[in-house]
């Protein structure tokens, strides 16, 4: 017996089952073209929004990378406070960062501030764990002028991102008072603002991606009773 598609490749059959099977085809053929119309079409706007943000990147990617300090205070070393500037991101030249040659917090038109709160520590003979929880804002600066000296000068500008933030903070001790912190943890953009200067137009990352944070340096322990150190440390976040 013969079917319809095969009436189409033989030219056999009635009027009827030739125009049955032209039909199937032709709506196959238009479901196909329209599917990959489709397709480019969501291609092409994931692309061109992406085009116009900085410090997205693609999944799996690093999106920006910075340099920084960490200020451990109060009673019991509760209270952390970080304060830096951005070295890198995607999407941006090394023009629309520093506004000279050098590249330093002096020079630094990206800032980071960030505040957070201990909700968990374990000690352990050279090893330390610490959970953090806190926020982090990126500013963006009309002229250079942040100074480590003075950590609200990281927060100066217009706000351009927002992120929550839930970090590991293992430390090792490997002198008295000196130990290397390894920061990880969850990134959640909460606010994507506009950019200004050679980056006009564009923003800074997506509100709602989510980023995995890594950070290294020294620590230097300043009181050994309230736990309050100064941490100097460099890293990266990546879109997960």
């Amino acid at each position: 017996m013969s079917t319809h598609d095969d009436h189409v490749d033989s030219g056999e059959g009635t009027t009827a089952d030739r125009g049955l099977s032209r039909r199937r085809v032709l709506t196959g053929a238009g479901l196909a073209v329209a599917g990959s119309v489709a397709a480019t079409a969501a291609t092409s706007t994931v692309a061109d929004a992406a085009d116009g943000r900085v410090a997205q990147g693609k999944k799996g990617s690093t999106a920006a990378e910075f340099r920084g300090r960490i200020s451990q205070t109060g009673s019991s070393g509760e209270t952390f406070t970080a304060y830096g500037y951005l070295i890198a991101a995607d999407g941006a030249a090394s023009t629309d960062l520093f506004s000279g040659s050098s590249k330093n917090e002096t020079t630094a038109l990206l800032t980071l501030y960030a505040t957070g709160t201990l909700t968990t520590r374990v000690f352990d003979t050279a090893v330390h764990a610490l959970d953090i929880s806190g926020s982090l804002d990126v500013y963006q600066r009309s002229a250079a002028g942040a100074s480590f000296g003075d950590p609200s000068s990281f927060a100066v500008g217009t706000k351009v991102a927002s992120f929550a933030m839930t970090l590991q903070d293992v430390l090792t001790v490997f002198l008295p008072g000196k130990g290397i912190p390894t920061l990880t943890g969850d990134m959640a953009q909460s606010f994507s603002g506009v950019l200004g200067g050679g980056l006009s137009g564009k923003r800074f990352g997506l509100a709602g991606l989510n980023l995995r944070m890594f950070a290294t340096g020294l620590g230097t322990l300043i009181d050994p009773v309230t736990s309050n150190s100064l941490l100097e440390i460099a890293g990266n976040w990546v879109t997960e």
